[in-house]
């Protein structure tokens, strides 16, 4: 018996130009479940995508309060939630190493303005203040083995990033 062979996945999800942004990098496909919380009970409440080879996808957000909630295989988990439309954009991307992950934060108002991050595996949690409106950090997962769970937030927002690296 020949043992299987692993396809290893390379996608991202992200909030970007006011929408759900669903990106796949590698040649295998790639199946999503976008859930929209606060339609529970709607036929809107539940999109299923499959990103193919290379392929992007894009989902509407119906800003005011929303919640939204993208499942993904290996434990991939986003989930976007607000009072408002964003002030700022959080991206979260897989680096050239297997064991990390870069957070981009753009659109920062003012230093005054107050983001939190807190890595859930670490038990660690810290205030952003940036004088520029870029924010960028790279955070190392080769102590929880390439999986993360990252929480990020604002006064009106949230970003919850979960899930494994795979290149």
């Amino acid at each position: 018996m020949k043992p299987p062979i692993l396809q290893t996945h390379h996608y991202l999800v992200n909030i970007e130009n006011n929408e759900i942004s669903m990106m796949n990098f590698k040649n295998s496909e790639v199946d999503l479940i976008v859930y929209d919380k606060n339609a529970f009970n709607t036929k809107n409440y539940y999109f299923s995508y499959k990103l193919h080879s290379n392929d992007k996808l894009t989902h509407p957000i119906s800003f005011g309060t929303y919640s939204y909630e993208i499942i993904g295989i290996n434990g991939f988990v986003r989930k976007f939630k607000g009072k408002k439309k964003p002030e700022i954009e959080v991206i979260l991307t897989n680096t050239s190493s297997k064991d990390e992950i870069k957070i981009e934060l753009h659109n920062i108002p003012d230093e005054n303005y107050t983001i939190s991050l807190e890595n859930l595996y670490e038990k660690t949690k810290k205030e952003i203040k940036s004088a520029s409106s870029k924010y960028d950090t790279v955070i190392n997962l080769e102590k929880t083995k390439g999986w993360y769970d990252i929480k990020i937030k604002t006064e009106n927002n949230s970003w919850h990033f979960a899930g494994r690296t795979e290149h």
